[in-house]
């Protein structure tokens, strides 16, 4: 199975208010916009990690370290910092950390 690592935004994010939602909008009134098949907003995280195809056994495995290491950290604070795509089939959003020292950075 191909396998990735994602950050879910919290509902608020999602929910069809402010900064986010302001951004798509705006893409969606683009022409030819119509013409994209978008992604349903319950489904839109943050990527990453790719780590493409893993056997199933092993993928139990990696989703347990994953949850320890999750558990280790503290939440993040993330804001939009630009974006792009990839080729025609994807849009991607950089995102940069609010808090002082960066996001992954502990104290």
């Amino acid at each position: 199975m191909r396998l990735f690592t994602a950050l879910l935004p919290p509902a608020y994010v999602l929910d069809g208010s402010g900064q986010l939602a302001d951004q798509v909008a705006a893409l969606r009134s683009l022409a030819g916009a119509e013409t994209l098949r978008w992604t349903e907003r319950a489904n839109w995280h943050i990527t990453l990690a790719f780590y493409g195809e893993v056997d199933e056994a092993r993928s139990d495995g990696l989703r347990e370290r994953l949850a320890r290491a999750a558990r280790r950290g503290r939440p993040l604070r993330l804001r939009i910092a630009g974006g792009g795509h990839f080729g025609e089939r994807s849009l991607w959003a950089a995102v940069q950390g609010a808090d002082a020292d960066g996001p992954g950075t502990s104290g």
